[in-house]
């Protein structure tokens, strides 16, 4: 008596979008990853001829500029923990939040300006009461933060031709005997 096992059918490859789609959406997230880790803040102040005090706060990449906030008419800055006073947020999360220090520019029309380093705040009073022509500050991220941050960036550009690829498998050669 003998048992009969029927040939299995072969697996229908994957779509090629489905691969496209999936490994697309993983390069975007180490392209995020990589922006988050290497984003270097730039505080700008500068006054005008009439004392008025105008900031500029952005955000680089690499030197890259990608986002900016202008805010004209800066008056004073205040020390401040980082709770939004959501009712959403939970008393761990409010917590951790109070914990956690910033600065606040206040313009006369009640638009705020922040900034993360709470050291400065000495700095960017005497500017504020003095008659300097500018002040610029930055804080550039560590070299490991930056090291990480291109290993992200670039593992995101492999996964993202291999999306590409996806698209046009290599064919397999047929050996000639």
């Amino acid at each position: 008596m003998s048992i009969h096992a029927p040939n299995p059918v072969p697996a229908k490859p994957a779509s090629p979008f489905f691969a496209f789609l999936f490994l697309a959406v993983m390069a975007l997230a180490f392209f995020g990853a990589g922006l988050i880790l290497g984003v270097e803040p730039r505080l700008e102040l500068a006054r005008d001829p009439g004392g008025a005090v105008r900031g500029t706060g952005s955000n680089h990449f690499a030197g890259f500029r990608f986002f900016t906030k202008t805010v004209e008419g800066i008056e004073s800055v205040r020390s401040d923990d980082a709770v939004r006073g959501r009712r959403s947020d939970s008393q761990e999360e409010n917590r951790r939040r109070r914990k956690q220090k910033h600065l606040d520019l206040f313009a006369a029309d009640g638009s705020r300006l922040g900034w993360d380093r709470e050291a400065d705040q000495q700095m960017i009073e005497a500017f504020l009461r003095g008659t300097d022509p500018s002040l610029a500050l930055t804080d550039p991220p560590p070299f490991w933060r930056m090291g990480l941050a291109w290993f992200c960036v670039g593992f995101g550009a492999l996964t993202l031709l291999g999306a590409f690829q996806s698209f046009f498998p290599k064919k397999a050669q047929a050996k000639a005997g």
